[in-house]
């Protein structure tokens, strides 16, 4: 007896996702990070004009690599709080909370990224936003070193030198800076010029992104609120 057509639905229904879930997973297989991409991370510290306009031309840049790069900083940034001298340490006898510093570490990266990637397409940029990702992701290398470096000297410097960590706290951020600078002018393939203008433009609009965003979960408390004061106000006269 022939299947109907009604029979063969749900089976038809199920090959997308079946199709999906399978193209993920050689996604997987075929973009699985390398003993090399390992080895190109530390190459795109040393050498980051080089190597990051050769990532934007020969695509050497791995997504997984730059999400492990994600995660060793937010392990560098609990191991400084928690690590570090409490001489040194302005954390000293806080609780820790996760998800807090999870928060911290990864709106402003999310928001860069879109803001950047938004600013930067209708800026005739070249790179696209995966590109921006691994870049931005890439760059974060010398804050990952500043962070586990800062605790180990904390317990060789008396409180007379905090000065000292200041600056090397302080050299860790301009290095990613300019790695970060770099990494946009490369990609994108802009002059110095256009790189400063971008980056001021994308600061701006990640704060109008933070601004939309605000207005519009404040948008929805207030119908959720209005929706439920109709609710309590039918209830009271229905069973009043």
């Amino acid at each position: 007896m022939k299947p109907s057509a009604k029979s063969d639905l749900p089976k038809q229904a199920r090959k997308p996702l079946k199709q999906y879930v399978k193209d993920f997973g050689q996604w997987c297989r075929e973009n699985w990070p390398t003993k090399a991409d390992l080895r190109y991370a530390l190459t795109v510290l040393r050498h980051p004009i080089d190597e990051f306009w050769e990532m934007k031309r020969s695509q050497k840049g791995n997504v997984f690599v730059a999400v492990l790069l994600v995660l060793l900083l937010f392990v560098a940034t609990i191991f400084d709080r928690q690590a570090r001298s409490f001489m040194h340490n302005p954390y000293y006898n806080t609780p820790l909370d996760l998800f807090y510093e999870l928060r911290m570490m990864l709106i402003p990266g999310v928001l860069f990224v879109v803001a950047n990637w938004s600013v930067t397409t209708l800026m005739n940029g070249k790179g696209t936003a995966k590109d921006v990702f691994i870049a931005t992701c890439y760059s974060l290398q010398p804050l990952i070193v500043m962070h586990f470096v800062v605790p180990l000297l904390s317990y060789a410097l008396s409180l007379d030198d905090a000065a000292y960590l200041t600056i090397v706290v302080a050299m860790g951020w301009i290095w990613f800076g300019l790695m970060l600078y770099i990494a946009i002018m490369q990609i994108h393939e802009y002059s110095f010029g256009k790189t400063f203008l971008t980056l001021i433009i994308t600061v701006v609009a990640a704060i109008i992104i933070v601004l939309i965003c605000m207005l519009f979960f404040s948008l929805i408390q207030e119908l959720v609120g209005f929706v439920y004061s109709i609710y309590r106000e039918i209830f009271l006269r229905v069973y009043s």
